[in-house]
């Protein structure tokens, strides 16, 4: 057995608490194969409800690099603050939807994007809004991608005899 298959064994047990949590180390570890287990999580118990469960869990562990960021502004000069704040002022009309769009992606790293939002003291509530809502859509397309492609995918394989 795998550790990918212990691993899903193991959050299929927790059943959607397992899909919070596949999310949340998925956006927190990098290389955790969330895009992985939450597809085969959605094969098991109800799509919608794992991708929205996962897709929370994958939004607030996004959300902790942005943290990094505000605890790595107290190293910065003065001038480097100030001009992060300057940045902040720039991405108070669109920063929401930048951050929608990027966490709905999958091939972005997260941090590239969160880091500097703390560094910027970005407003909390409205990144981690638009963080869990881009992570949601994503995760509902990896889930309802294993809901409805693992019986095409387990045909085909059957048909090669594999």
């Amino acid at each position: 057995m795998s550790w990918v298959d212990s691993t899903l064994a193991v959050l299929d047990k927790m059943g959607y608490l397992g899909a919070f949590l596949a999310g949340f180390l998925g956006a927190s570890i990098p290389l955790f194969p969330s895009f992985v287990l939450i597809p085969l999580m959605a094969t098991q118990l109800n799509p919608l409800i794992v991708g929205v469960a996962s897709g929370i869990g994958a939004g607030v562990g996004q959300y902790l690099h942005y943290y990094i960021g505000l605890g790595g502004r107290h190293l910065l000069s003065p001038e480097n603050r100030a001009r992060f704040e300057r940045w902040r002022d720039r991405h108070a009309k669109y920063g929401a939807w930048l951050i929608l769009l990027l966490a709905a992606t999958p091939l972005t790293p997260d941090d590239i994007i969160w880091i500097p939002l703390g560094l910027m003291q970005y407003p909390r509530v409205k990144a981690l809004v638009a963080g869990i809502v881009g992570k949601t859509t994503l995760c509902l397309v990896y889930a309802y991608a294993g809901y409805y492609g693992m019986p095409i995918i387990d045909q085909l394989l059957n048909n090669w005899g594999l």
